[in-house]
């Protein structure tokens, strides 16, 4: 997609570059089609994927959020993502969030020549008319068929693509110390701690399972810890629910798992259903879009949303029948490599990226 002397550079622009799905794809873009583009920028408020990027040779910009409805913070964002643009001769913007969107459609007043790509990421019911006129001449992406139906129906959007996420494969066989070391059934939550992930509900289900000899590790961080901790406490759960708080090793803490849940209650297209099975597990999950077309009867098992009691009788289900554990990962596993790995992810985009940029030669 290089060309010449005519520059194709790329800027990435994402609320934060800390924990999350979205932040993760944004990541991978980045730096494993670098090779598609002269320069590579990303511009976000900053976090933990802030050293890898400057590991791979990718300037990280730092920008105010995003997400603020300050008008003095809308200004200064304007202002300085403008200078980025200009300053760097930014062919391409890939906008990760839908208030970035709408930034980059009022900067392409000022730079008229300026591609814009968006990627969806979740389903959005609020605020429609100002997301249709963000995205008003965006190239636009859907990670999943939830979402694409959400950019047709309620937004009015054409001619959007479904890429679905995926994520970088990493061969490990070793497991967790902390987590090897609790008997009995293992079931792994990588989450977000926030309302989103629905994990209210699945500490209520916790309290309904009659198993004893059977724990929760809620892997992750997030707004909603101290709540949950203190809910914990409350339903006398301390002996059954483990916080592992933000890891590194997400791939070794999946292996020490019997099984894994996900008691979302919205979702784009769940990456964390998407590493599990990628790492030969099965799992629980609520029955929504985002996730329901990942997860099916012959890989897992699909509860109501808000539903503690059904969510409870799944878990007891997987954590009493190893036999059909191994069924339904088995089948997890062979999904993943036809649909959602890594290697279809980036053909997908790379040439998503080389189709835009022939058409404006």
């Amino acid at each position: 997609m290089k060309n010449g002397n005519q520059k194709n550079n790329i800027l990435h622009i994402s609320r934060t570059m800390d924990i999350g799905g979205a932040e993760r794809i944004v990541y991978q873009l980045a730096t494993d089609l670098k090779d598609e583009f002269d320069q590579v920028h990303v511009a976000s408020t900053g976090g933990l994927w802030e050293e890898k990027l400057a590991e791979n040779g990718i300037q990280h910009h730092q920008i105010l959020d995003v997400d603020s409805k300050q008008p003095a913070t809308v200004l200064k964002i304007l202002s300085r993502l403008s200078k980025i643009i200009k300053e760097n001769e930014i062919t391409l913007v890939h906008t990760h969030h839908r208030m970035a969107a709408f930034y980059i459609r009022l900067l392409q007043l000022r730079h008229p020549k300026l591609i814009h790509v968006y990627t969806a990421h979740n389903v959005f019911k609020d605020k429609l008319p100002l997301y249709k006129f963000a995205l008003g001449k965006a190239r636009t992406v859907a990670v999943g068929e939830a979402v694409n139906e959400n950019l047709k129906k309620d937004v009015g959007i054409k001619g959007s693509k479904v890429i679905y996420n995926g994520v970088i494969l990493q061969e490990s066989t070793k497991k967790v110390k902390e987590i090897e070391e609790i008997p009995g059934v293992k079931i792994g939550c990588i989450a977000r701690l926030s309302e989103q992930k629905g994990l209210t509900y699945l500490l209520d289900a916790m309290s309904l399972v009659n198993q004893h000899d059977l724990t929760l590790f809620l892997v992750g961080d997030g707004e909603l810890r101290d709540d949950l901790m203190v809910q914990v406490k409350n339903l006398h759960l301390q002996e059954k629910v483990r916080f592992l708080g933000y890891r590194s090793d997400v791939v070794e803490c999946i292996n020490s798992f019997d099984f894994l849940v996900s008691s979302s209650l919205y979702e784009g297209l769940a990456l964390n259903v998407i590493e599990a099975f990628m790492n030969g597990k099965t799992m629980v999950a609520t029955d929504i879009p985002g996730i329901n077309e990942i997860i099916n009867k012959s890989n897992g098992i699909l509860v109501p949303a808000k539903n503690p009691q059904a969510l409870a009788q799944a878990i007891e289900e997987l954590a009493r029948n190893p036999e059909k554990r191994a069924i339904l990962a088995s089948q997890a596993r062979e999904d993943y490599e036809s649909k959602y790995s890594y290697s279809i992810f980036l053909k997908n985009y790379r040439d998503f990226y080389q189709a835009i940029m022939k058409g404006q030669k």
